[in-house]
């Protein structure tokens, strides 16, 4: 990856919806951070789009709270620079989970959701063997569940991050090995300390919503039906980009009937899933998935 991997360090660490690409006066599509909670992944994206493109930061007056708290504050966010829809909303990774309940907020106000995009994520996967918490296996309410779930999805990220670019990106590799340290204690630079604490607190967020979600039934299939009974209560058309060797890259072999599409033709069976030679980091400078974010408002702009 080139020297447009990552945003520079210009970009205003306390704004919380920033700029990355003006456009020609269509919607943005408003991309949410991954679960670190930074935008410097977002290069390539401001690189290469040629419409509207905003992302949304974790600032230090993000509430962490909860997840409600979050995707309301991010409302509030957008709809004081873009007041009226329609809304284009896309997620990286773990957060489309704040996706889901910020187009649910949208759509509750009676905004249209023109566009719901999720990059090599889907929140089912927190409920998935070796990805989250196998609810097959354990309760949600098991003392034990809590820690499994961010056992499993920090390893995976860990994992992921490393297979990316193929397993050669030195960058990469650094940022998992630097993830690690701060996750088994050892010291850090500030900058991934800030990281891992927000990685920790949002995985934390996810774990309560899904306990929430859950109520007392907190096992086996109950907790994931749950879940996307949730999740379909979202009516915008929904797109999900899935790299190779990214999320479905960990999915192992005697899972993969069940997991390999992340059991989003479960809970949308018209939802237009694009697998992409990609892993988890370089998926954002796919040119498959950069053209299809922008497809509509390119095809008119060609009109």
């Amino acid at each position: 990856m080139g020297s447009s991997d990552t945003l520079k360090a210009d970009t205003n660490p306390g704004q919380t919806v920033v700029e990355l690409c003006e456009g020609s006066g269509e919607p943005p599509l408003i991309i949410i951070h991954g679960g670190l909670g930074s935008i410097h992944a977002f290069g390539p994206l401001k690189e290469k789009f040629r419409s509207a493109l905003w992302a949304i930061q974790v600032t230090p007056d993000t509430p962490l709270s909860s997840l409600t708290n979050q995707a309301t504050y991010y409302f509030n966010s957008i709809k004081e620079k873009q007041p009226t829809g329609p809304y284009r909303i896309c997620a990286f990774s773990a957060s489309s989970i704040i996706a889901f309940a910020l187009a649910g907020l949208f759509e509750r106000n009676q905004d249209v959701v023109s566009q719901l995009a999720l990059l090599d994520h889907f929140p089912t996967t927190f409920l998935a063997p070796t990805l989250g918490v196998d609810v097959s296996q354990r309760s949600l309410h098991d003392p034990c569940a809590r820690k499994e779930f961010i056992d499993a999805s920090v390893f995976n990220l860990l994992a992921m991050t490393r297979r990316d670019g193929g397993g050669n990106v030195p960058k990469r590799i650094k940022l998992a090995n630097d993830l690690l340290d701060a996750y088994q204690g050892r010291a850090v630079t500030p900058f991934m300390e800030t990281n891992h604490a927000t990685l920790i607190r949002f995985l934390n967020q996810i774990f309560d919503t899904l306990l929430f979600l859950a109520g007392d039934a907190g096992h086996s299939h109950s907790a994931l039906t749950a879940l996307e009974t949730w999740l379909q209560k979202v009516k915008a058309p929904l797109t999900v980009y899935l790299g190779t060797y990214g999320m479905v890259g960990s999915v192992l072999p005697e899972h993969r009937q069940m997991w390999y599409d992340l059991r989003i033709r479960k809970s949308f069976p018209h939802a237009e899933i694009k697998y992409v030679t990609a892993g988890h980091y370089d998926i954002l400078a796919n040119d498959t998935v950069i053209e299809g974010l922008q497809r509509e408002y390119l095809r008119r702009a060609k009109m």
